[in-house]
């Protein structure tokens, strides 16, 4: 390991995000490959007006697969306001929060329908007290969607200043699937999940958590 790898320097998820916020874009098509299915099949088709919150939603990645659902609102909540400034915003339904998933989360009890997560959970401390919280506010009967993607190294990243170009890498927490299954079931959740396998690797989770 090179002098520069061994000390690349290490980046809370708020500070990391907001200072890549302009070049996020340009990572978008090796996400998309995670998200190529049909998230829609997760909806209840006899609903055509859903309360949903996208919780670290980023500039809109996930935002785009919800293109067809007729939903009543839909809240972009993300750590990083710089990197939520550059969420589409193509519809007055949909709303901007900035918060921090590791606290009390800015909403109601049974507020929402569907909450989604995707890779989110390796930058949480605490996937335990986010957990309860996303519990607090879904309605009986609903879903957590969570996207667990295998994170095998540390996602490092190049930001280019006017004299030099710095790489920073995210603080990151590597959570087995049997931990995030006991945290889930802990708060009351039902939980099961589907392996997501490209050429024959395991790549992530499809998590599906239904509250009671």
């Amino acid at each position: 390991m090179s002098y520069k790898q061994k000390h690349t320097e290490i980046l809370d998820s708020e500070t990391w995000y907001n200072l890549v916020a302009n070049q996020y874009k340009d990572y978008h098509k090796h996400l998309d490959s995670f998200y190529d299915l049909d998230i829609e099949r997760f909806l209840p088709r006899d609903n055509d007006e859903l309360d949903i919150v996208d919780l670290w939603a980023g500039d809109g990645r996930m935002f785009k697969h919800f293109s067809n659902v007729n939903f009543r609102k839909y809240v972009a909540c993300d750590i990083a306001p710089k990197l939520l400034e550059h969420h589409p915003k193509k519809w007055l339904k949909v709303q901007k929060v900035v918060c921090d998933l590791e606290t009390t989360l800015p909403f109601d009890d049974n507020e929402f329908d569907i909450a989604m997560s995707f890779f989110v959970i390796e930058h949480i401390s605490d996937i335990q007290s986010m957990l309860w919280e996303v519990y607090r506010i879904l309605k009986p009967g609903w879903k957590l969607l969570i996207g667990h993607f295998l994170q095998r190294r540390e996602f490092e990243w190049s930001v280019w200043t006017w004299d030099q170009n710095k790489r920073f890498k995210i603080k990151q927490y590597r959570y087995r699937i049997d931990e995030i299954k006991e945290a889930a079931e802990y708060n009351f959740f039902n939980f099961e999940y589907q392996e997501i396998v490209e050429k024959w690797v395991l790549l992530w989770y499809l998590i599906i958590c239904e509250k009671n």
